[in-house]
C-alpha cells in the first residue's frame, strides 16, 4: 500500500459530540461486514467488473494495439460526458502538463483534449487549435448513443480535416458503433460489467491516457495490490471499510475533497461523479421511497482556506471533510531565501520550501477543524506515482460502494439522470414553431 490514511479525527474521541464514539462503531460493524459480503458475491447481478482488475488488466494489449494504428498523430481529442471521460481527465492532469482547461501536453509533446461538455465556444477553441495538427478523436459512449457525444464528434468532424477517429463503446450495433464500423474505424470496448463512473481503470481511460504516455499498467497494478486490502472484513484493516462506517455513522450531508496540491484537484469531479450518482437515490433497495445521499463539495487548499474554510470551522458540524496530501513535490524545489527589507516578520520563511508551507497550512487546518468539532480524516500519497493513483482510484470506488449499500441503495444505477436524457431528446424532436 503506497496511501495512508489518518481518521482519528473522525472519532468523538477527537472532534466530541460530533464524532463517532467507539460504541458506535461496535454496533455498525456487522452492518458494514454485510455490505462488503454482498459486494463480494454481488447477489443482484450488479456491473461490479471493475473489481476484476486481472480482466481489465488484460484489455490493455488490444488497446495498445489500436494505438500503435494511430501513434503517429500530434494530438488526441477524447469526447465523452461524465463517467467516460472524467476520470481520463484527473489522471491525465496527475502525469501531464494542463496547459488549459481540460488540454494536457506530455513531455514527448503530444497533447489530449478532453472534451466533457457541450460548449460552442470551447470546441471552437480546441478545433482551431488543431486546425493544422493530425488529430485523434475518441468519442466514448457506453451506450453509443450519449447525446453530447455525438453532438461534438459531429461539429468536430465537419471542422478538422486531417483526422482519424476510434471509438469506444459497448454497444458496436448502436449509432456510434455502426458509424465506425461502415467508415472502417476501430472500435474499443466498454467492458459490459463496468458502469460509466467506474470505467475509467478499462479502455475508456486506457486508450487516451496511453496516447499522453501515462503508464497505465502501473495504475492497475497499483489498484490490484490494493484490491486485497479494501475487501478484506478487518475493520482496522481496511481503510475502505472504515471511511464507510464512519460516514454513515456520522450521518453528514455533505462531504468536502479538499486537495492541498494543485495536480490532484481534477479528482474531484470523478470523485464528485462517483458520490452524486452512487448515493444521490429516491429510492431504497426494498423499493421504500427515502431519499438519500450525501453532496459533495470540492475544495482546493491552501486556497479554500481563504474562503470555504470559515464555514468549515464555524458552521454547523454536518460535513465529513477529507484533506489529500502528498508528502513528496514532482518538481525540484528551492529553498527560500530571507524574505526581502520590509518583511522581517517573515524570517522563519528562511529556509523553509513551498511543500513545507503547504504542509504545515494543511496540519492547522485538520487540527483547527478537530477543536471546532468538525470530522475530519487525512490521506497521503507519498508522491504522485502511477500505483498510488490507482489505489486512491479504487479507494474511492469501494468506500462509495460500501456507503451506499449501508444506506440500502443501489450505487450502481442512475435512473433519475437516465430520464433527464430521455426527456431532452422529445425536447430536440419536436418540430420548430
Amino acid at each position: 500500500m503506497e496511501l495512508a490514511f489518518d481518521f482519528a479525527n473522525l472519532g468523538s474521541e477527537a472532534v466530541g459530540a460530533s464524532g463517532v464514539t467507539p460504541d458506535a462503531r461496535d454496533t455498525l460493524l456487522p452492518k458494514a461486514q454485510s455490505a462488503l459480503q454482498i459486494l463480494q458475491e454481488n447477489p443482484h447481478g450488479w456491473p461490479l467488473g471493475w473489481l476484476n482488475l486481472a480482466d481489465r488488466r488484460s484489455e490493455l494489449d488490444g488497446v495498445l494495439d489500436v494505438l500503435s494504428q494511430v501513434a503517429d498523430a500530434d494530438a488526441m481529442i477524447a469526447i465523452g460526458m461524465g463517467g467516460s471521460i472524467v476520470g481520463t481527465r484527473a489522471l491525465a492532469a496527475l502525469f501531464a502538463d494542463e496547459s488549459a482547461p481540460g488540454e494536457f501536453v506530455s513531455a514527448s509533446g503530444k497533447r489530449l483534449i478532453t472534451l466533457d461538455n457541450l460548449d460552442e465556444e470551447r470546441l471552437s477553441l480546441a478545433a482551431s487549435r488543431l486546425a493544422t495538427s493530425s488529430v485523434v478523436l475518441n468519442p466514448v459512449s457506453k451506450s453509443g448513443t450519449t447525446l453530447e457525444t455525438i453532438v461534438n464528434l459531429s461539429a468536430l468532424l465537419s471542422r478538422l480535416d486531417n483526422v482519424r477517429v476510434v471509438v469506444t463503446t459497448g454497444e458496436p450495433e448502436s449509432p456510434l458503433g455502426q458509424f465506425a464500423t461502415h467508415a472502417g474505424n476501430p472500435i474499443l470496448p466498454v467492458p459490459k460489467d463496468v458502469g460509466g463512473r467506474f470505467s475509467v481503470l478499462s479502455p475508456v481511460g486506457f486508450f487516451p491516457l496511453a496516447f499522453l504516455g501515462v503508464d497505465v499498467a502501473a495504475v492497475i497494478e497499483g489498484a490490484l495490490g490494493a484490491r486485497e486490502t479494501f475487501l478484506q472484513p478487518e475493520y482496522y484493516e481496511n481503510p475502505a471499510l472504515l471511511l464507510a462506517l464512519n460516514l454513515y455513522a456520522l450521518g453528514v450531508s455533505q462531504w468536502v475533497l479538499m486537495p492541498y496540491c494543485e495536480r490532484l484537484h481534477n479528482l474531484g469531479p470523478w470523485w464528485q461523479l462517483l458520490v452524486a450518482e452512487s448515493l444521490g437515490k429516491r429510492h431504497k433497495l426494498s423499493g421504500e421511497v427515502s431519499p438519500a445521499g450525501l453532496t459533495p463539495i470540492i475544495a482546493l487548499g491552501p486556497q479554500a482556506q481563504h474562503s470555504l474554510l470559515q464555514l468549515l470551522l464555524e458552521g454547523p458540524a454536518d460535513k465529513a471533510i477529507a484533506l489529500i496530501h502528498v508528502a513528496q513535490s514532482v518538481s525540484r524545489e528551492y529553498a527560500l531565501k530571507a524574505p526581502p527589507e520590509g518583511f522581517q516578520e517573515f524570517a522563519y520563511l528562511k529556509g523553509k520550501r513551498i511543500s513545507e508551507v503547504t504542509a504545515a497550512e494543511l496540519a492547522a487546518t485538520r487540527d483547527s477543524l478537530a477543536k471546532s468539532g468538525q470530522p475530519n480524516y487525512t490521506i497521503t500519497l507519498p508522491q504522485i506515482s502511477p500505483q498510488a493513483a490507482g489505489e486512491f482510484l479504487l479507494f474511492h470506488e469501494v468506500a462509495i460502494s460500501l456507503l451506499g449499500l449501508m444506506l440500502q441503495v443501489n450505487p450502481f444505477d442512475q435512473p433519475a439522470v437516465d430520464e433527464s436524457k430521455k426527456l431532452t431528446r422529445e425536447m430536440l424532436q419536436k418540430p420548430r414553431n
